[in-house]
């Protein structure tokens, strides 16, 4: 076909022009053809002018003006030219097309293809169904029109692409907003709408501690429930960090997910960091799955070869303030009121001597416990409860006192449930533990010798729960307010477990003293409920204290007694909306009439905001000073559908006028690229530093760049 169409034809067209030709129902393999205006040249070949459309098969083509070879089903068409084949869609202003092979030639050409990719070229020859070969071509997954750039494109002087495969760029380079970034001779990146294997963009960035680096991940879908990222990153100082990141869901009701690194360390030096070696590693996971039966598998994982060495580069307070490591693999089911536990953990607590870092490592080489709920016996009043536990310990302190022993315990209580009046309930309960152990500590407190030893002693206790008083007001539009009034009093007893010097202390279990106490509270509660709506607590007042009729709970002060009470405890809670809460808290010393403790924590959020204060002050019960405040602020904001949000945080310790740290990120997220940049300033030692982290990702690309840079 000419670049232009001869005038006479045109002419001969518009005099014979016939009325548009209908096609109802055409086989699957009849060319369907419509125009404004056709005319049959030769006894094959039809031609159409304006409105031109043409079904065949899953093709459909719209044109202005077409040439139709019906003997071979060869089409030429330009001028607004539009191809679809399923979710592909090819725009352009000149086409030769073989309708049989569905292959052909496309020019100045604007392609969209599955699942948001579009690609402009200046030729485009489709190999077959799949397969596509361009020239001069912009390849981009951002949204595309004349008027702006897309965020960020791919422009190569050649390249092929398979749909659901691969695309194979020649003389790439990566640009965002026109400029260019980096320069790849030869790129290849899947065109899929499922994972597909192969090298991520690379990343290049700098870090003020491990200097400049350049890095690139490697992602392996290994089945349709599994898949596994491998990276590696180089340092211009010397540093080189492998990673894996695997994830997988090999069931509905199963998911988890590992993290895993080793980083050669070039700075290490056995005289000044004992505990450090050549390859530090980290590894962090977590897996969760449901089993027929009502059997349940939770585990976590979250250990590291030197917690001095990762903790210089976390980001977080919380992480760089982390003392403990915990990991555990925990089987549970449960049937009725009963549930059965079969659990191992390992456990490492640091602790700074002044001279040298002491390690705690407690493990359950594993715990069996079983537990039964509150049960009713038959048709009486009691109910039974109990907790029983089969431990396997083992104990490395690092101080001489390397053990491993064995526990049972066996814990049953009763509760008697009197009948009474619906605002006074009244139930006591009664219970005996018995602890066994296969080591008891040596005379010297510092080993553990095989000497069993078995501790029994009774509890009891009386919960007396009223008389509640309420009232409620309705309103006219079927609000309801209710305020309760409800004292509550609860004795425990514990009687002599006998001489504890001689028992280890691996958990709460092992720690129990003789009790002859009374709890008192006071709480006032107000509830409000809207219409048909569940009511919700609004607000809540209590007062409690304790009180011992055995040993004081308060050790004296200069010039006053010890006290047998404890120290005088306010509680309010307020929450006046769903997402507006607030939580204040103090403690008085029952000798001095002095503050011991005070607390507030409030967080509100609202149309993409949100606020959280948290404080907290201590006090010496003596002479009523200060002796820690502490305050963390946070904050952000954003419009619920806009592009950005910006986050704020702040930790100060009042008492003493210093920032902690102090940490600002903006977050901005278009249709198909995302930024972040993180401003941090953490001022605790010995891990102080700030630093700026600025983090660009392109959607479907990955990550491009993560330059962590000190000031």
């Amino acid at each position: 076909m000419s670049a232009r169409w001869p005038a006479s034809w045109v002419a001969v067209l518009a005099l014979l022009a016939t009325p548009p030709v209908i096609a109802l129902d055409p086989p699957r393999d009849v060319v369907s053809l419509h125009a404004a205006s056709q005319q049959w040249i030769q006894d094959t070949l039809w031609c159409g002018i304006g409105n031109v459309e043409i079904f065949y098969q899953d093709i459909s083509l719209r044109c202005d003006e077409v040439e139709v070879d019906q003997a071979t089903l060869t089409v030429r068409a330009r001028g607004n030219v539009v191809l679809d084949q399923g979710p592909t869609r090819l725009a352009c202003e000149r086409l030769e097309f073989d309708l049989k092979t569905k292959t052909g030639t496309l020019w100045e050409v604007a392609a969209v293809f599955p699942p948001s990719y579009s690609l402009r070229a200046r030729v485009v020859e489709k190999l077959d169904e799949t397969r596509y070969r361009f020239e001069e071509g912009v390849f981009t997954s951002c949204a595309t029109n004349e008027e702006s750039e897309p965020a960020w494109t791919i422009e190569a002087r050649e390249g092929r692409l398979e749909l659901e495969g691969y695309g194979h760029f020649v003389g790439a380079a990566l640009k965002a907003r026109g400029i260019p970034v980096i320069y790849i001779p030869r790129m290849i990146w899947p065109v899929k709408q499922e994972r597909a294997f192969g090298l991520l963009v690379p990343r290049f960035g700098s870090n003020s501690r491990q200097g400049a680096y350049l890095g690139n991940s490697l992602f392996w879908p290994v089945s349709r429930s599994f898949d596994t990222t491998f990276s590696l990153d180089l340092y211009s100082k010397g540093f080189v960090e492998v990673g894996q990141e695997a994830r997988w869901a090999p069931a509905e009701n199963a998911a988890g997910e590992l993290t895993a690194m080793v980083i050669r360390n070039p700075r290490y030096d056995p005289a000044t960091d004992p505990h450090g070696r050549r390859w530090e590693w980290k590894a962090e996971g977590k897996h969760h799955q449901l089993f027929p039966a009502g059997h349940v598998l939770r585990a976590e994982l979250n250990e590291l070869s030197n917690l001095d060495f990762f903790q210089s580069f976390e980001r977080s307070f919380e992480r760089n303030a982390q003392r403990t490591l915990y990991s555990h693999l925990t089987l549970s089911r449960s049937w009725g009121p009963q549930t059965a536990n079969l659990k191992i953990d390992h456990q490492r607590t640091f602790f700074d001597t002044g001279q040298r870092r002491q390690v705690v490592v407690l493990d359950r080489l594993p715990e069996l416990e079983y537990r039964l709920r509150a049960s009713r016996l038959g048709t009486t009043p009691i109910y039974a409860s109990a907790v029983g536990t089969a431990n396997h310990f083992r104990v490395d302190r690092q101080a001489g006192l390397r053990a491993r022993y064995q526990r049972l315990d066996l814990y049953p209580t009763l509760a008697l449930l009197l009948p009474g009046f619906t605002w006074l309930n009244l139930t006591p309960t009664a219970g005996a533990r018995l602890t066994h152990y296969t080591a008891t500590y040596a005379g010297d407190r510092r080993t553990l010798v095989d000497e069993p030893l078995t501790r029994t002693y009774f509890t009891g206790g009386l919960s007396f729960v009223g008389p509640s008083v309420s009232r409620v007001w309705s309103r006219a539009n079927g609000n309801k307010l209710k305020h309760l009034i409800e004292p509550r009093l609860d004795y425990a007893y514990v009687s002599d477990p006998g001489d504890a010097s001689r028992i280890h202390v691996f958990d709460q279990k092992d720690l129990v003293q003789v009790s002859n106490r009374l709890t008192w509270n006071f709480s006032n509660r107000l509830f409000f409920k809207s219409g048909d709506t569940a009511s919700r607590e609004m607000a809540t007042f209590e007062i409690s204290q304790d009180y011992s009729f055995s040993q004081p709970l308060t050790p004296g002060r200069p010039g006053s007694p010890a006290s047998q009470s404890g120290p005088l405890s306010f509680w309010l809670r307020v929450s006046p909306a769903l997402s507006t809460s607030l939580d204040a808290r103090a403690m008085v010393d029952p000798v001095t009439r002095n503050l011991r403790s005070t607390s507030l924590s409030g967080t509100t959020s609202r149309a993409g905001a949100m606020a959280a204060v948290t404080w907290y002050s201590s006090y010496s019960p003596t002479t009523g000073d200060i002796t820690s405040s502490q305050t963390r602020l946070a904050g952000g904001y954003g419009p619920p559908r806009g592009p950005w949000r910006i986050e704020s945080g702040i930790v100060y310790d009042i008492h003493r006028g210093e920032l902690l740290e102090q940490r600002y990120l903006l977050r901005w997220k278009a249709s198909c690229w995302a930024a972040l940049m993180e401003l941090r300033d953490y001022r605790i030692a010995p891990y102080q530093r700030r630093d700026v982290r600025l983090l660009i990702d392109l959607t479907g690309l990955g990550t491009i760049l993560d330059s962590r840079t000190a000031f």
